[in-house]
């Protein structure tokens, strides 16, 4: 959930960017993006998630008395720790240089397979790759592509339009309604595939509304984030299965994490977006 306060750190975000360029033609930028929304989708939200945990569970953490001692880092270690932090420093100084995020990543990750330079062979590659998420992002993708490009997005918009409390002179409730329909798409295709239906709509949405493009683009974000339900977001059904999680327990916290969400995180999340002058 709070992965999806910075740029390239799931899968969400990442179909997010695709279809943003591959529908309008938009870039987004790693440090205007952070700014955005790490500070209440991440940092806020964050705090509220812990006090959550907190109120429904509340057993206390046993400490180990002994500690293994780190040694000393390898070449490949060091290697690693250089390439990462000039990966960080380009992430952060994409204002400047103009190249995105996702170009930089996949240079890290090319020279990560490099021989002598990268960190795995041919056949660690072979055998770790998730090649199914790759074509499911390429086909989300293409499916976001053929929904802004065939006219469908807007014949979609206009009927949800309809339906959905718009009102120019109202922006909060239309900050709100946006982040209801990201959240009911969660319901029908989870996260994953929210970015795919939602950034298609973005200029319907935004003519109804008064806001600004890429603020209505970026409203979906604090929609994928909120997950009412675990089945939602696949890392944390991965998670219940490993952490042998009931589905009880996780129902019962998404839940009280989703009211909170729109009680405390929403409302703070609207006046930030006018804070930095995006509303």
């Amino acid at each position: 959930m709070l992965s999806t306060s910075i740029l390239p750190a799931n899968v969400p975000n990442q179909v997010m960017a695709g279809a943003i360029e591959t529908a309008y033609g938009l870039h987004l930028g790693y440090f205007p993006y952070l700014v955005l929304h790490a500070p209440v989708l991440g940092l806020v939200k964050g705090a509220l998630m812990a006090a959550c945990l907190s109120l429904l569970f509340s057993s206390r953490p046993a400490w180990s008395a002994s500690t293994e001692q780190a040694g000393p880092m390898s070449k490949a270690e060091r290697r690693l720790g250089v390439l990462l932090l000039v990966t960080l420093a380009l992430w952060f100084t994409d204002t400047w240089h103009g190249i995105a995020p996702a170009w930089v990543g996949l240079a890290t990750a090319c020279l990560c397979l490099l021989p002598r330079v990268g960190f795995l062979t041919s056949e660690e590659f072979a055998t770790s790759a998730n090649v199914r998420t790759l074509i499911y992002v390429a086909a989300i993708l293409g499916l976001a592509a053929l929904v802004a490009k065939s006219g469908l997005g807007e014949r979609i918009g206009t009927v949800l339009i309809a339906h959905l409390p718009f009102d120019p002179q109202a922006p909060f409730r239309n900050f709100l309604a946006m982040t209801g329909l990201a959240v009911a798409l969660n319901f029908v295709v989870t996260a994953n595939g929210v970015p795919a239906l939602y950034t298609p709509l973005a200029n319907a949405l935004a003519s109804a509304s008064g806001f600004p493009l890429l603020t209505v683009l970026m409203i979906q974000v604090l929609g994928f984030s909120t997950v009412v339900l675990p089945y939602q977001a696949a890392p944390i059904v991965v998670a219940m299965e490993m952490g042998r999680v009931p589905v009880g327990p996780a129902v019962r916290f998404s839940l009280l994490l989703t009211a909170v969400t729109f009680v405390v995180v929403v409302p703070l999340d609207y006046l930030w977006f006018a804070a930095l002058g995006k509303l």
